[in-house]
């Protein structure tokens, strides 16, 4: 904030300066070339502040808290994926028991999850690997359909 404060005074200052030079000089070409130059010096002064402003900001900033940063997003990124894994397996153990309970038993489940850009996860794709005796494919994507919204592909081994 001390450097906002410079800023600010920096200004005040050089608008007193440009305003006491200007009441000084007749109207005439000089006071044209001497308004030329006074705002010359403005821009100058608003400048170099703001220029040395954002450098101390910069320089406030440890390099430790950039590495920090990195090491969140990475840990974020493990985190995000431990749930995707867990969501997975979970949602496997859900329609293998839910196969189960009505009497077909799968050689493997497997369910594919997608994470969209706002960090919500989907279900792309599932993979019911079956026994070729099994003769109730049309019961496995009823039941899939109807709990999980999405048709499976069923495989036969």
């Amino acid at each position: 904030m001390s450097g906002l404060g410079a800023v600010a005074v920096s200004v005040c200052c050089a608008s007193l300066i440009c305003a006491l030079v200007s009441n000084f000089v007749s109207d005439s070409s000089v006071k044209r070339v001497l308004n030329l130059v006074l705002g010359a010096f403005m821009v100058c002064s608003l400048i170099f502040p703001v220029k040395s402003a954002v450098q101390g900001i910069r320089e406030e900033i440890p390099e430790s808290s950039q590495s920090a940063v990195q090491s969140a997003t990475a840990d974020e990124a493990q985190y995000n994926r431990q749930i995707v894994a867990e969501t997975r397996k979970n949602l496997e153990n859900t329609l293998t028991a839910l196969l189960n309970q009505n009497g077909i038993y799968p050689e493997s489940v497997e369910v594919i999850l997608s994470v969209k850009h706002d960090n919500s996860i989907i279900i792309s794709r599932i993979g019911i690997y079956i026994d070729k005796s099994c003769t109730q494919t049309d019961k496995i994507l009823e039941l899939t359909a109807q709990n999980f919204g999405i048709t499976p592909n069923i495989i036969t081994e």
